[in-house]
């Protein structure tokens, strides 16, 4: 079973939503998009090597950070699950 720490779904889906209010602004600072695209990145390798792969846990986790109806974890953690992985509490 693969596994998937719950610190790194919560560092994607923040520096997710960060981007996206990066990007939302006026005059955005590509800079700190781009920056927070690469840690985006660096934690999807740490997760898996397979490009494919990355893009399914990315979009897991990304599609749910604007569910109002479930403001927590959970909606992204039920994703991860239904792809196959274990949610691990530590680290």
């Amino acid at each position: 079973m693969k596994e998937i720490y719950m610190s790194q779904i919560k560092k994607i889906a923040i520096l997710a939503l960060e981007v996206f209010e990066e990007q939302d602004n006026i005059y955005p600072d590509m800079r700190t998009v781009r920056n927070k695209e690469r840690a985006i990145q660096n934690t999807l390798k740490i997760i898996s090597k397979d490009q494919e792969e990355q893009r399914k846990i990315y979009d897991a986790i990304e599609k749910e950070i604007f569910n109002y109806e479930d403001c927590t974890y959970k909606p992204m953690c039920n994703n991860l699950r239904n792809l196959g992985y274990t949610v691990v509490e530590r680290r």
